[in-house]
């Protein structure tokens, strides 16, 4: 699920947007390919133009756990903001991906020189990250709440 707070557009405005596009490349990312992994260092976050990237979870002994699919205009990484600046999550390309790839150090450094674009990251990726909390929430209620415990008819 994607609301207009929580894409790049819809979420800064075009002065902001065009100082953070200065710190990012365009990048061709094939099928397959692995973003990063849970618990390395979170040193650039990407914005998916086409194609899609799954987020997942390592549990030992198992097979990692799509946690969520994102697509066009949506926000790869958020940990590259929060110290200690490490991946939560893994990533990976399920389909070939276009997307924008942001240097991390460069957009925080941009964000520190310039307080109000700082607040305006901070606020678009705090909207992203409220986001899939919900969405993850809704999740665990579908997979382990009791029976009937949804919303009434």
């Amino acid at each position: 699920m994607t609301t207009k707070a929580t894409t790049l557009v819809g979420s800064l405005p075009a002065a902001h947007r065009e100082r953070l596009m200065h710190v990012a490349r365009e990048v061709n990312i094939p099928q397959g390919t692995r973003l990063f992994e849970e618990g390395h260092r979170a040193d650039r976050f990407w914005v998916v133009r086409t194609g899609c990237v799954t987020l997942d979870m390592h549990v030992p002994g198992r097979r990692s756990p799509v946690i969520e699919t994102l697509g066009a205009g949506q926000l790869v990484g958020w940990s590259w903001l929060f110290a200690p600046f490490v991946w939560h999550l893994g990533a990976e390309a399920m389909t070939p991906v276009r997307a924008w790839e942001f240097d991390a150090v460069a957009a925080r450094l941009l964000c520190q020189d310039d307080p109000v674009l700082g607040a305006a990251v901070a606020l678009w990726v705090g909207q992203v990250v409220s986001l899939r909390l919900h969405t993850t929430r809704t999740r665990l209620l579908d997979l382990y709440g009791p029976y009937g415990s949804g919303p009434a008819p």
